[in-house]
């Protein structure tokens, strides 16, 4: 048994060495295969260039293993983190074009040569935007390899044109341009019987699309008969394009270019010296006369400056005159405006949430709080405003408001039918006729654009009128007296007052717009502050003025300068509303 043992051993063990040897050899040769799976060829760039138009072939310059098929192949351009910059994606025996550019689409194909072990990419209609490297990226299993190709896209540029430069002592220089080549084109001169003619400079420069411009000169005898060429050959595509100038005899009894250039040149050259001659004498005579003429006005000057002065002096005191006039028919034109004084209370439905009311509706600030009032559509939900109970149709009317030392505060009337929600742009044209303190001294009448203007005194109350028929809203100075400006326009549908007393401007702007009661006195200048219980009534302590009675002499009233009156005052005051004295 022991013999038979070591027998079958003894003819087992060449078996077991061949079959060890058979995997050790199968594991050499698949590591060789992946080794040689993807082997770059020479040089991991390679360059490729492809005409205008044409198709391009760029070859993957990774040598693949015969009869070997990659899982995916990805052709890219310029990648970049985050952005697909697929040219041509191949992915388990089929083309993706989920990933491919828009640009690239319809124009590629995947061509694999499984005997060579090469991957093209072709792109037909190949352009000037298609320039530049594109990586090949090869996955076979878990293995990877990338290569790069470059591609450069030949043009053929414009034709050529050739143009005379000048001509030096018998000789004619030429010079030929073109533009839009890729690469750099040849250039060559040749004369009439086709001999090659040497260039005297070349330059080729890129242009911002990347293509030469090129510029050759060249010069050739004036006695030259016949055509003179130039080429330019694009020598990657094989083709070139040439112009040709024709150099014709000179007629008999011709003189050469020099001699014509002597004959022109001197006769000009004497008739340049006797103008200049001619014009020195003339300045001279010219500065003669106007020294005469200089001497002259300054006499006429000196025996018209007393009669100048008495003209400039009646005009400085007609001005003067003019003047007061202005300030008095401005005057006159607010008195008479008080003459049509009406009682307006503040509608609370139209208040913006932030702002308080007095209980007799003539006084409104600015709170820190939206307050629970119900939005309806009449009320302001952006701008901080709030507007009059009062609808006006027709007629003259005239109030007057209390700013006191508010820093900043609109005054003014509106369009029943203005938006009151959302970011309102006052303006005429948007059915607001505003005048707005910014800051100071400084004021705005919010037209289009604002018109912009300083006091010279900041006014305590501001008086506002509106005659609906005339289409005039004129705001004044109650404290000087004065008219501040006037809205000219053509109004139709109601008109309402309009109050804002805007933000608090970092706590100086806190105090209440105050909506008086009665006429201001006129006596007072400045306007005495109410306390502080005067705005919960919203009545300020102002007495009329019994001036504003209308006297015999008045009821006829003086021409107004600022606003169109009546001469008749009977229908003015059937609207007046007397305060009582």
């Amino acid at each position: 048994m022991k013999k038979q043992n070591l027998r079958k051993s003894v003819t087992m063990l060449p078996r077991v060495w061949m079959e060890m040897a058979s995997s050790w050899l199968l594991s050499c040769l698949i590591m060789l295969v992946f080794l040689q799976l993807m082997v770059p060829m020479s040089g991991d760039s390679k360059s490729h260039m492809a005409p205008l138009g044409g198709t391009a072939e760029l070859l993957c310059p990774l040598s693949l293993w015969p009869v070997t098929v990659p899982n995916q192949v990805r052709w890219l351009r310029s990648p970049h983190l985050g952005h697909s910059q697929a040219v041509h994606v191949f992915l388990n025996g089929q083309d993706q074009d989920d990933e491919q550019m828009p640009e690239y689409k319809g124009r590629t194909a995947l061509v694999r040569d499984s005997q060579e072990g090469s991957v093209t990419l072709n792109i037909h209609d190949v352009r000037l935007e298609d320039r530049g490297l594109y990586l090949c990226q090869v996955h076979i299993g878990n293995l990877s390899r990338e290569g790069s190709v470059t591609l450069q896209v030949a043009v053929l540029g414009s034709d050529p044109y050739i143009q005379v430069r000048g001509f030096d002592a018998g000789w004619i220089q030429l010079v030929c341009r073109s533009v839009g080549w890729f690469p750099k084109p040849w250039a060559e001169w040749r004369d009439p019987q086709g001999r090659v003619l040497p260039s005297l400079s070349e330059d080729h420069s890129l242009n911002e699309a990347g293509l030469f411009e090129t510029t050759v000169s060249n010069e050739v005898r004036d006695s030259t008969l016949g055509n003179v060429t130039c080429i330019l050959r694009n020598r990657e595509l094989g083709q070139e394009k040439t112009t040709a100038m024709l150099i014709a005899a000179p007629s008999p009894g011709r003189i050469s270019s020099s001699e014509v250039v002597l004959a022109v040149t001197l006769p000009v050259l004497g008739l340049l010296i006797l103008a200049g001659i001619g014009l020195i004498w003339k300045q001279r005579r010219s500065k003669e006369k106007l020294l005469y003429e200089q001497v002259m006005e300054v006499e006429n000057l000196l025996s018209d400056h007393a009669k100048e002065k008495g003209r400039l002096h009646k005009a400085l005191k007609k001005l003067r005159s003019e003047l007061k006039l202005k300030r008095a028919a401005a005057n006159s034109g607010w008195r008479r405006a008080r003459l049509h004084f009406v009682a307006v209370t503040l509608d609370p439905d139209t208040a913006h949430p932030k702002l308080i009311l007095s209980e007799d509706r003539r006084c409104v600030k600015l709170g820190d709080r939206r307050q629970p009032v119900l939005d309806n559509p009449q009320r302001f939900d952006f701008v901080v405003s709030v507007l009059g109970s009062e609808y006006f149709t027709g007629g003259c009317h005239y109030w007057e408001v209390y700013v006191g030392d508010k820093t900043k505060w609109i005054l003014g009337v509106c369009s029943e039918s203005v938006s009151r929600k959302g970011k309102v742009t006052a303006s005429p044209a948007n059915g607001h006729w505003l005048l707005r303190q910014n800051r100071g001294m400084e004021y705005e009448a919010l037209t289009s654009p604002q018109t912009i203007f300083r006091l010279k005194e900041a006014p305590q109350c501001v008086g506002i009128f509106l005659d609906y028929e005339a289409g005039v809203i004129s705001f004044y100075n109650v404290t000087d007296k004065s008219h501040i400006f006037t809205f000219i326009h053509s109004f139709s549908g109601p008109l309402r007052p309009f109050f804002e007393p805007c933000l608090h401007d970092g706590g100086k702007n806190t105090a209440p717009l105050i909506i008086c009661s009665e006429l201001q006195k006129l006596e007072s200048s400045v306007v005495s502050k109410p306390e502080k219980k005067s705005c919960a009534n919203g009545d300020v302590a102002l007495k009329a003025d019994p001036s504003l009675h209308p006297i015999p002499g008045e009821l006829f009233p003086h021409t107004d300068s600022i606003l169109p009156w009546s001469s008749d005052l009977g229908p003015a005051l059937q609207g007046l509303k007397a305060p009582s004295f």
